[in-house]
């Protein structure tokens, strides 16, 4: 039945019934629209229709079973006896014809997987007699049709007997129905049959002597029926699990009765897979003697036609890939006896075959479902497939060389056996087109040109344009076999991308360049080649070796130098190289499997900014051997020293004719360095003076020859102007002279007074050693004004012959302390100068002053002096200490600019008065600075830049050091009448932003009197109401100045400035000599607040005890629990029990009134205690701060005392049973009712402990709150902000917790003992606590005491400490001056 669409129907005719009713029959059939249950899924299916074949009086009944396919056409499904016996016939006969029925009904009913039917037939007189006649009353006889049915019908619900009679209409719909039923029913029967059989063989598979051919044959039977039915759904699925059980036994090596692989026939190679019928395939399964390449064929031959039919493609070609991969790999296996050619070319056939199929499908519906592209694309790869066997078949043929295989790169390989050259292969082919085209090249070629094509075209209409090229490429490559390079090229060319290449496009760009060499086009060979190179991770190793070598060749045959962007070679780190004087060691990655020798190699270094200007620095290397790895090449030059932080831009790297520009663009290297000065190169320093600065060239080992030119420019690289310059261009300098080596040349330049006073200034200088042409860029620090301001004044004596007096003013202008060593008039040194050593440094503003008697009053004076900064003392002592350690952590090549980085850190932070009044300097750790000057180095400098900070922040500095300087001035000198001024103030002691009386005393020498202006002016100070006064003055006068200090620390007295008002109207300015009093003090007290200021604490305190109180409250309860039984969890559980959640809410009220008595009045205290024992340059040690503490905590525990014992006692009156507890309403009824019940003293019982309590809290939390503030300031990792706050807040929580938890628990115990309290005072409550419980029970509750104490603390302090900012922020004019 297998090949057919129809089920059987036997009819068993022996009274000449079927010519009767065969008409009416046949045109009833095939049945439709069947409702089944036999399927896998035992659901029910819809038959539209059922085909049936009739079989008259073909076949006999017996009871054997079922025939297998392959040894009967087919069986029966349905067994139908037509019967008719007539009423007017002899007994016998009836009895005799009902025999026979009944025997027939006996034997079908045997007949397993199929079903019977007998239909009985009225004989036409009967009909009609019956028809005609009416009627009659209590007929009881019965008919021939009813003793058929007793006969044979034994089960009510099976109807096998039915009636027909053919002129009626009805009859005929009841005899279908009964034939649809039946039919059914044999379907189901015939199924469950077949289910039993192929259970068993599968049960016994792993037995002796289980034939898979056999179960073969039962599946296939299953199949036919699920095909007659038009299931092809159903019998797919039998023939996968007949191949998923095929492929397991044949994994398993159990198939033994395949008795060969089979192929290698004739007309074996020339494949026709849905032709079943070329070899007799069941025949030989049924016998045992199909081989596995027939079988193979025969199974995916039957899957294939049933996916066509249900219009399944995709997954037809799916499974056609599958099985020509899986059988061609089989047949390939050792043992098989078949040659590369048949194999070759059985793929080939089959893969032509299986695209004719597809091309011959009907795809109008799988077009619109988007099927069309995905079988073009199976087509394509086929049609691939197929020009892989041309490759092979060729090569066996001598069509194409045994390398092409090799050389022809697809992306599917072929594994073809080893050829020698002398071998002569001719296959045995069959297929004739194969046949042809393996008989001359031309004809081959034909054929290979045209399976390319097609599949390059069915590739585009798949979208798949890369698979596309590479056939195309293909195509090229039989060009290059056949030596045809343009036509190879004319190909080539447009697939090759002109940007990036891809795992594809390498092996056409081999190509290409093989052609392009062959055809001298070098230059195209040489881009070809390297972009391979920089793809190489697409080819193999051999490959790569050799596009290497064609590399080095090339870039030696360009006919002319060319620049080439490539990614050949990649820069890696770039670090400075203190072993190449002033350059960088560059880490360059290449592609090239093989060493390459670069004639030079440049880096391009740039500075500066951007938008306005660059620095460009070109560091270069002769003979460098770039290896195929990581070379590390050291860059550097001799013409340029530039120190400062540089950028590397680009690489150049010249091999050859060729110059490979590397772009430094990798995000995970370091691109940046910082270089320092050529230790060759000169060496300028500036040495200001007034109304001219002073150059000092001092040249290194390498002499400079004459003629270097030094330019100066501001911080915006503008030319400095100096109009008095020659030629008014700028600042410009020229040394005339050679500089010999290791010696020095001095210039000067004048200055008009434009110049800032001080500033970063470039200098840029251009200068040759031994002709050879020389650039120095470098920033220093100028300062263009001199730090001194000298005066020369004149004072005429009273008397005619008594002598002049010579006054000599120098005043500090610089912000940076100065100290007088010497100073001289006229080359004489004056009486008071060795008196200047001894007065310390001169602030800003401050002024010292040499008087001198003179007999003669000359018009000028020569005044020369020698002096000293603060800034130079510590900059001589700084550059000694970083020059030793520098050379003791190998740091030799940065140490002029860890100095500046120093300098620069020193100028910024110091505070001045500080270090003049500790003799050490005072300013921002050096710590934090390593980071900074260690940026963009390699990790060994870096951690040796770490310890040398870390040696330097430990050094000691000495501001008395000698580090002098000179200055020579000619002063005019003008005649004056003197005026003595003493300034002093009432008091020694103020206070900043608080006014302070200054009083002004003035003497005028003479018998006249004069009208002077007198002026107080002040850099540190305000002066509140009129700054200047005028007043005649005849001998002494008085005045009052009101004025405001705004720093800290000790401050100059301001300056007196008198004019004389003249007769011509105008005022005249007079000499004033201050006195040498020393300065006053002024001390600020920047961390204290106003009292008013601690009200915002209370209210701070109170916000966080809202938090915190439940906590609170469970350390009560905890401490007032005695044993071991109260816990935590139990305190907790019984509080929710008893009292639900608001229940850790008691005694909220008292907590309020608490926090606004206690931290108002401890806060309060200890702020002004801290204004009052601080010392008077505003410091306050650690002893103090303590005492400050501990003496607020006793203020606030005083004035918590009777809050805190109402808290208690409403915290724990929850535990208490209903009779005792006091039900306080709130806070204030519970003072009252104390009050009223136990007396006023009895709102301070327990007083003790909680003072004692309160000043070890208050003094642990404050002081310990602003001892780790300020420890954590020390460090490099804090500053003012809230980090800073929250740690110092969260430690102190921590200590206070810790040190008041024993004094909490006896206070708790005191207060809620009442007036039948066990303990008389704090250590005897301490004692027997400990005594009863345990030393462990001082610190019951100290997690939940800690919990409240700790976020209670942070919020309290973090509130301080923002409303402090915001108050001095809003209401002060606050100066930082201390830098500690």
């Amino acid at each position: 039945m297998l090949g057919t669409d129809k089920l059987k129907f036997s009819i068993t005719d022996e009274f000449g019934l079927w010519p009767r009713i065969e008409k009416e029959f046949t045109s009833r059939l095939p049945l439709r629209n069947l409702i089944w249950k036999g399927g896998i899924t035992q659901t029910a299916q819809f038959v539209s229709q059922l085909a049936v074949e009739i079989a008259v009086n073909q076949e006999s009944i017996s009871g054997e079973e079922i025939v297998l396919p392959g040894q009967q056409q087919s069986h029966a499904l349905l067994h139908i006896c037509l019967v008719t016996i007539g009423e007017h016939e002899s007994d016998t006969h009836k009895a005799e014809a009902r025999g026979r029925v009944k025997a027939w009904a006996l034997k079908a009913a045997q007949h397993k997987g199929a079903s019977w039917l007998v239909v009985f037939v009225p004989s036409t007189n009967e009909t009609t007699q019956r028809a005609s006649a009416g009627p009659k009353f209590l007929n009881m006889r019965a008919t021939i049709y009813d003793r058929l049915r007793s006969d044979i019908q034994s089960r009510k619900d099976a109807n096998h007997v039915v009636q027909l009679r053919p002129e009626a209409i009805d009859s005929w719909n009841s005899l279908f129905l009964a034939v649809r039923e039946r039919a059914v029913q044999g379907l189901e029967d015939r199924v469950m049959t077949l289910g039993e059989e192929i259970r068993r063989l599968d049960a016994n598979r792993m037995l002796p002597g289980w034939n898979y051919c056999r179960f073969f044959m039962v599946k296939e039977t299953l199949v036919s029926l699920y095909r007659a039915l038009g299931l092809n759904d159903e019998a797919l699925a039998q023939y996968d699990e007949l191949e998923a059980a095929f492929f397991q036994l044949l994994d398993a090596r159990q198939l033994a009765w395949f008795s060969k692989f089979g192929g290698g026939a004739d007309g074996d190679d020339f494949t026709d897979i849905l032709n079943l019928s070329k070899k007799p395939y069941r025949r030989q399964i049924a016998d045992n003697t199909i081989s596995m390449f027939d079988f193979r064929l025969y199974l995916f031959g039957q899957q294939s036609r049933l996916l066509i039919e249900m219009r399944q493609f995709e997954e037809f070609v799916v499974r056609a890939q599958r099985f020509v991969a899986t059988l061609s790999l089989a047949m390939r296996e050792p043992g098989t006896g078949l040659s590369a050619a048949f194999v070759a070319a059985w793929s080939y056939s089959t893969c032509q075959n299986i695209v004719e199929i597809c091309e011959g499908v009907q795809l109008a519906q799988a077009d619109r479902s988007g099927a069309g592209r995905v079988l073009a694309a199976a087509k394509a790869e086929f049609l691939t497939s197929a020009r892989q066997q041309l490759d092979l078949l060729g090569t066996l043929a001598r069509r194409l060389p045994p390398t092409y295989l090799r050389r022809s790169n697809t992306h599917t390989r072929v594994t073809t056996p080893e050829l020698s050259d002398d071998a002569n292969i001719e296959p045995n082919v069959t297929n004739p087109v194969l046949a042809e085209a393996l008989g001359s090249d031309e004809r081959f070629d034909q054929v290979y040109v045209r399976t390319c094509e097609q599949a390059t075209q069915y590739y585009l209409e798949s979208g798949r344009r890369r698979f596309a090229q590479v056939l195309q490429g293909d195509i090229a490559q039989l060009h290059i076999c056949r030596r045809r390079w343009s036509d190879a090229v004319r190909i080539l060319r447009p697939l090759v991308p002109a940007d990036s290449l891809h795992v594809m496009d390498v092996h056409l760009a081999e190509r290409l360049a093989v052609c392009e060499r062959e055809l001298g086009h070098k230059d195209a060979c040489l881009d070809l080649v390297l972009r391979l190179v920089e793809n190489s991770q697409f080819l193999d190793a051999q490959s790569c070796t050799q596009h290497a070598a064609m590399l080095e060749e090339l870039v030696n045959e360009v006919p002319a130098a060319r620049q080439i962007q490539s990614k050949l070679f990649r820069a890696g780190d770039v670090a400075a190289d203190d072993e190449a004087g002033f350059g960088v060691a560059v880490d360059i990655r290449s592609k090239v499997p093989r060493t390459l020798r670069a004639k030079r190699i440049e880096a391009l270094l740039v500075a500066g900014n951007r938008d306005v200007q660059q620095l460009e620095v070109t560091m270069d290397a002769d003979d460098v051997e770039l290896s195929s790895d990581l070379t590390r090449v050291r860059l550097g030059t001799d013409v340029v020293s530039c120190p400062g932080r540089f950028e590397v831009q680009s690489l150049r790297i010249f091999i050859g004719h060729i110059e490979f520009i590397v772009p430094v663009s990798n995000p995970n290297a370091r691109r940046f360095v910082r270089l320092n000065a050529h230790p060759a190169s000169p060496r300028i320093t500036f040495y200001p003076e007034p109304k001219r600065l002073r150059v000092k060239v001092a040249a290194s080992n390498a002499p400079i020859d004459a003629g270097m030119r030094i330019w100066l420019h501001d911080a915006n690289s503008h030319l400095l102007q100096n109009r008095s310059g020659d030629d008014g261009t700028g600042m410009t300098l020229t040394v005339a002279d050679a500089v010999a080596a290791d010696s020095h040349a001095m210039l000067e330049v004048a200055l008009d007074g434009t110049q800032p006073a001080s500033g970063e200034v470039s200098v840029y200088a251009e200068y040759s050693v031994d002709g050879e042409l020389r650039m120095l860029l470098d920033t220093e620090l100028v300062e263009f004004v001199p730090p001194l301001r000298l005066s020369a004044h004149i004072e005429q004596g009273q008397q005619p012959d008594s002598a002049s007096i010579l006054q000599v003013r120098a005043q500090c202008c610089a912000l940076d302390p100065v100290r007088l060593h010497t100073l001289c008039t006229d080359g004489k040194a004056d009486a008071d100068s060795a008196q200047l050593s001894g007065r310390g440094f001169l602030l800003f503003a401050e002024t010292a002053t040499v008087v001198q008697a003179i007999d003669t009053v000359p018009s000028s004076v020569d005044v020369h002096v020698e002096f000293s900064s603060l800034l130079d003392v510590l900059q001589a002592q700084i550059n000694d200490y970083v020059c030793s350690l520098a050379a003791e952590h190998k740091l030799s090549r940065h140490t002029r600019y860890l100095q500046r980085l120093i300098m620069a850190h020193v100028r910024q932070t110091i505070d001045a008065p500080a270090t003049l009044r500790e003799s050490r300097l005072v300013c921002e750790p050096f710590a934090p600075l390593w980071s900074l000057a260690s940026q963009d180095c390699s990790q060994e400098v870096r951690a040796a830049m770490r310890r040398l900070f870390h040696k330097l922040s430990g050094q000691s500095l000495d501001t008395n050091r000698s580090c002098q300087r000179s200055l020579d001035m000619t002063l005019e000198l003008a005649l004056v009448t003197p005026a003595y001024v003493t300034v002093s103030l009432d008091s020694r002691f103020c206070r900043a932003f608080e006014a302070a009386s200054l009083r002004v005393r003035l003497q005028l020498d003479g018998t006249s009197g004069k009208r002077l202006s007198v002026m107080v002016v002040s850099s540190e100070c305000m002066v509140a109401g009129a700054a200047a006064q005028e007043v005649s003055v005849r001998g002494s006068v008085e005045l009052h100045f009101s004025i405001v200090p705004l720093a800290t620390g000790y401050l100059p007295l301001p300056e007196v400035i008198c004019h004389e008002y003249t007769d011509d109207l105008c005022w005249t300015r007079l000499h004033t000599m201050l006195c040498d009093s020393p300065s006053s003090l002024c001390v600020l007290q920047n961390d204290s607040l106003p009292v008013i200021c601690s009200v915002p604490v209370g209210f701070a305190a109170c916000a966080a005890n809202f938090f915190t109180h439940p906590l609170d409250l469970l350390k009560v309860r905890l401490q007032t629990t005695k044993g071991a039984n109260g816990g935590l969890t139990t305190v907790v559980r019984s509080i929710i029990s008893q009292q639900g959640v608001l229940g850790f809410y008691n005694g909220i009220s008292a907590a309020v009134l608490r926090q606004m008595t206690y931290s108002m009045a401890r806060f309060a205290t200890y702020e002004e205690l801290k204004k009052e024992m601080s010392s008077p340059d505003g410091s306050l040690p650690f002893y103090r701060m303590a005492v400050a503490g501990i003496t607020a905590g006793a203020v606030g525990g005083i004035c918590g005392t009777p809050a805190d014992i109402v808290l208690v006692r409403l915290q724990n009156d929850g535990s208490l049973p209903a009779a005792q507890r006091r039900n306080y309403k709130n806070a204030f009824d519970g003072l009252f009712r104390i009050a009223r019940a136990e007396g006023p003293l009895g709102l301070f019982k327990g007083a003790v402990p909680n003072v004692s309590r309160a000043m070890l809290m208050t003094g642990a939390q404050l002081c310990s709150y602003d001892g780790f503030k300020q420890l954590l300031l020390s460090t490099p990792y804090f500053s003012e902000g809230l980090l800073l706050h929250f740690s110092a807040s969260f430690l102190s929580g921590f200590v206070s917790t810790t040190i008041t938890s024993p004094f909490d628990v006896v206070k708790t115990r005191v207060m809620n003992a009442g007036s039948n309290s066990p303990y008389r005072n704090l250590f005897q409550a301490m004692v027997l606590i400990t005594k009863e419980e345990g030393i462990r029970a001082l610190y019951k509750g100290w997690t939940p005491s800690f919990v409240r104490m700790a976020p209670q603390t942070i919020l309290t302090f973090i509130f301080l400490e923002q409303f402090r900012n915001f108050y001095w922020n809003r209401y002060s004019i606050r100066k930082q001056v201390r830098f500690e």
